[in-house]
């Protein structure tokens, strides 16, 4: 008689580490959505609302495009990784954001909003490097 020996997982899905690779999947996915964002503008800036009109916006679909393939991005990422690492990194699209506003539409970026994106930055490197330490289990 051949028996499997069945492996336990881990009771807690927060006790798995996050691999480096999930966290820069969610970094890059952050860029994808960030130009989802860039497209979406240009299209409502040349939007006409009309049926024709809709189907012919190509920005607005390249911006669901991106959206899409971000979203498919987090997914995997999430699957792997933990949450509560991965996920503050979205706010990386904040800076992303504000780049591709200043160098594709103009936009003026402001002493104090670029003093907010150090500081998003800054939040997720400490998220980051506390991500490798030791873990405090918060039970309530």
């Amino acid at each position: 008689m051949n028996r499997t020996k069945l492996v336990k997982l881990p009771e807690r899905l927060d006790m798995m580490k996050t691999p480096l690779w999930s966290i820069f999947l969610v970094a890059g996915c952050t860029i994808l959505t960030s130009f989802g964002q860039l497209f979406f503008k240009l299209g409502m800036n040349r939007f006409v609302p009309s049926f024709v009109g809709v189907l012919t916006n190509f920005q607005l679909f390249g911006g669901l495009a991106f959206y899409g393939f971000g979203a498919l991005g987090l997914i995997v990422a999430f699957k792997y990784g933990e949450m509560s690492v991965l996920y503050p990194i979205v706010s990386l699209s904040f800076i992303w954001v504000a780049g591709l506003s200043f160098f594709f539409l103009d936009e003026h970026v402001k002493t104090f909003e670029v003093v907010g994106l150090f500081m998003i930055l800054f939040g997720v490197s400490m998220i980051g490097k506390g991500s490798r330490g030791k873990k405090i289990v918060l039970r309530g």
